[in-house]
């Protein structure tokens, strides 16, 4: 498993970066929380939902979650948006190519995806190389690069509360937001490079 680093660190114009709020209806005021993740049970999406309502229901500011990617539940979660209210600051984009995914998290202030059960995580990484801070639980792989307050944030399995209070931790706070990105981004490109581990399998197979 590993990243490509040359598409995910890339930069991008503001017209670009612009044109996507505008196709998502962002508004400059909020909050972005994105999701690059299958719609299936062990993804946790109903927990981003959930925490996106207590969110809203603190009163702690303007919010959208954008969920990159398509499954058996999008219905289902379809169905949770409406009944929590959440119709408006819910995005469901489908399936995003690995080619665009890149401009959605560039656009966006965290990444969450609170797994039930995880093998590696590569949306992880990703999100790493492009500078998002991220939020995960503790299963799997996820430990391997997740250290709690160094690289990422720790939630709890099932937990919407704690989850919620994880996305208001980074977005309140520019210090450890920053910390995050920039121990994050430097361990994925010393171990999870795509170019490097080619080359070690290169040497190995030799």
């Amino acid at each position: 498993n590993g990243v490509d680093i040359q598409n995910f660190t890339r930069q991008f114009s503001y017209g670009e970066l612009t044109d996507l709020e505008m196709k998502l209806n962002i508004k400059p005021d909020e909050k972005i929380i994105v999701s690059a993740s299958r719609l299936v049970p062990k993804n946790g999406v109903d927990m981003l939902i959930r925490a996106l309502a207590i969110l809203y229901g603190g009163g702690t500011g303007t919010f959208k979650l954008i969920l990159a990617g398509d499954g058996p539940q999008k219905e289902e979660m379809q169905n949770l948006t409406e009944n929590l209210g959440m119709g408006g600051n819910v995005v469901f984009t489908g399936s995003v190519s690995h080619q665009e995914l890149p401009l959605y998290l560039k656009i966006s202030d965290v990444f969450g995806r609170p797994s039930r059960s995880e093998g590696l995580g590569n949306a992880f990484l990703e999100a790493m190389a492009a500078g998002v801070p991220i939020i995960g639980t503790k299963v799997g792989g996820i430990p391997d690069f997740l250290k709690n307050k160094e690289t990422g944030l720790f939630v709890e399995v099932n937990n919407p509360e704690d989850l919620a209070d994880k996305i208001s931790l980074i977005l309140n706070n520019k210090g450890l937001a920053e910390k995050l990105k920039k121990n994050a981004e430097e361990l994925v490109i010393e171990k999870y490079n795509w170019d490097k581990i080619a080359n070690q399998f290169k040497e190995l197979y030799e």
